[in-house]
């Protein structure tokens, strides 16, 4: 099993996150947030999840920014607000973090990172939830965030 420095580290999460002076590979990302099952894969279409909401920077629609990486680990840009507005009621099960004109369709080229929803107290969550319950047109917001490139495989 290989181990990996912090520098390879750090490089690899500033350049998956598009933190200069990488390459930009995840640069003008968001987070979507669905309802429904969840694909085996993240190359695997949506299929009849429902969009609950689109996170971006402020609600703007302007891509979400990261810190640049620390430990091999990068975080959210201190200050940046991560907003939302629901489109629609329900439990949310997983997430993409993706561009944003990226439809959701089977693909093999699409950068995309898919992980799976739950409440704080879950330790199994990659996105942690203070509530479960998510209601049309509620305002959402992601307060604190972070990718951690691990130190082997």
């Amino acid at each position: 099993m290989p181990i990996f420095s912090t520098g390879y580290r750090n490089a690899a999460a500033n350049a998956a996150l598009g933190v200069a002076p990488s390459a930009p590979i995840m640069d003008g990302c968001v987070i979507m947030l669905y309802a429904g099952s969840r694909p085996e894969t993240a190359d695997e279409p949506v299929g009849a999840a429902t969009l609950i909401a689109t996170f971006s920077t402020g609600g703007t629609g302007d891509p979400l920014a990261w810190d640049a990486a620390s430990g091999g680990s990068a975080y959210k840009m201190p200050g940046d607000v991560w907003s939302a507005t629901a489109v629609a009621s329900g439990s949310p099960t997983f997430f993409r973090y993706q561009l944003p004109d990226d439809d959701g369709t089977l693909s093999n080229t699409a950068i995309r990172i898919q992980g799976r929803v739950g409440l704080v107290s879950d330790p199994a969550a990659d996105l942690a939830l203070s509530s479960m319950a998510i209601v049309n047109g509620a305002p959402l917001t992601i307060d604190a965030a972070s990718a951690t490139v691990p130190a082997s495989m």
